[in-house]
């Protein structure tokens, strides 16, 4: 029978040590030392009665330990609500945890993250990076607020196309042009991990001109770009994001079918959980669209789905627009 109350500190110390996978990570995240950390993961086993985390090999919860984090994100973050609403007399305050893809954080959300911040100075921002199979796990895991990807998600989220993004598919100054279907061959596919949205674009570009892809995995899109300026492979990435690619940059881009190109990014949030941040959040990015940034769309909440016809080409461009 559990005799005390679970402490704010130590379920924060509990989901910092799961995010970080480190006791002397979540120490350094919560500005404290790792004898504290441990002692507060302690004492809510033995509070519990259960073991919460397993650290042999790398830290990860146990099945109690899962129980407990779904529960406890939920409880801070209404902690977290009730004190901003006290301390700031209703203003939007607090932190808001967004998650976007590199390309989206890169081209799109600077110009939004700085309107959010005039409007709301009593905000703080914490922006994740990951593909969309990523930002959907930690949705999932309540882990972030809201997020920025490439497909919508069913059940408990509402997802809102906000950003139109055309694909496009980029090869290096060395390639063969004009370019036809069977010239994808000449090239390994330069991709972000599994689990990315453009990546599955270009894989299924691949498929239906009959060509087996060599994929080549990074984990940045600097190291992506960076390897496409020394010749050594192709990628499928949004016009927006080459748009902002240094002029000196000699690259073929060739733009998709519509139905690969078209590509819009969805904010997707909780739809039951009430969060002002989010709110804001969402009001800045949709009253961007005056400017010709983005485009309103109703609100989804069923899957994207595409086709796959024969890539065309039809137009080519040298360097950055």
């Amino acid at each position: 029978m559990i005799g005390t109350l679970m402490h704010i500190k130590s379920l924060r110390a509990f989901v910092t040590v799961l995010d970080q996978k480190s006791f002397q990570g979540a120490a350094a995240v919560l500005n404290t030392v790792q004898s504290n950390m441990t002692a507060h993961i302690r004492k809510l086993e033995a509070e519990l009665g259960c073991k919460l985390i397993e650290r042999a090999g790398m830290i990860r919860a146990t099945s109690d330990g899962t129980r407990l984090e779904r529960r406890a994100r939920e409880i801070l973050r209404l902690h977290d609500l009730a004190v901003a609403d006290l301390r700031y007399q209703g203003k939007v305050a607090g932190t808001l945890r967004i998650g976007a893809m590199e390309t989206t954080a890169a081209r799109r959300l600077p110009p939004v993250l700085l309107r959010l911040g005039k409007e709301c100075p009593e905000l703080r921002l914490s922006l994740t990076v990951g593909s969309t199979g990523v930002l959907r796990d930690m949705m999932l895991r309540r882990e972030i607020d809201c997020a920025f990807m490439a497909r919508p998600m069913e059940g408990a989220f509402v997802s809102e196309p906000v950003f139109e993004e055309t694909l496009l598919l980029v090869r290096p100054a060395s390639c063969v042009d004009p370019f036809h279907p069977e010239h994808l061959a000449d090239y390994p596919i330069l991709a972000f991990r599994a689990g990315c949205t453009y990546r599955e674009q270009a894989e299924r570009m691949f498929e239906h001109a009959g060509v087996a892809p060599v994929i080549h995995e990074f984990g940045s899109l600097d190291a992506i770009t960076g390897c496409l300026r020394a010749g050594m492979g192709q990628a499928v990435l949004p016009a927006s994001y080459l748009e902002g690619v240094s002029a000196s940059d000699a690259f073929y881009r060739y733009p998709l079918p519509r139905h690969l190109a078209e590509c819009p990014t969805y904010l997707v949030r909780f739809a039951q959980t009430e969060s002002r941040t989010v709110d804001m959040l969402a009001h800045v990015v949709n009253a961007a669209s005056g400017a010709g940034t983005v485009k309103r769309h109703p609100v989804l909440r069923g899957k994207a789905t595409s086709s796959v016809t024969k890539c065309r080409t039809t137009e080519r461009a040298q360097g950055a627009r």
